[in-house]
């Protein structure tokens, strides 16, 4: 099942697609950027032993990620 990895939460773009690894599990990752100009501001490579079963779960865990840390930052647009 393809999942939409693309999300938008106060003025960035949260690009959370997965790596499949080579057991079939995919590996978390998310690229933010401004969604004004498209600067990057952050990516984040998780642990390499931080894998889940199905595409979406990995997508879930990437954007929580990713809107508490625009949450917790003082980064303004």
């Amino acid at each position: 099942m393809q999942h939409d990895a693309a999300f938008s939460h106060r003025g960035y773009l949260l690009n959370c697609a997965p790596a499949r690894a080579g057991d079939g599990s995919y590996q978390p990752y998310v690229v933010i950027s401004r969604s004004s100009d498209g600067e990057l501001v952050a990516n984040r490579f998780f642990p390499s032993d931080l894998r889940f079963r199905n595409e979406g779960e990995a997508i879930a865990h990437a954007r929580d990620w990713a809107v508490r840390w625009i949450d917790a930052s003082n980064v303004t647009v």
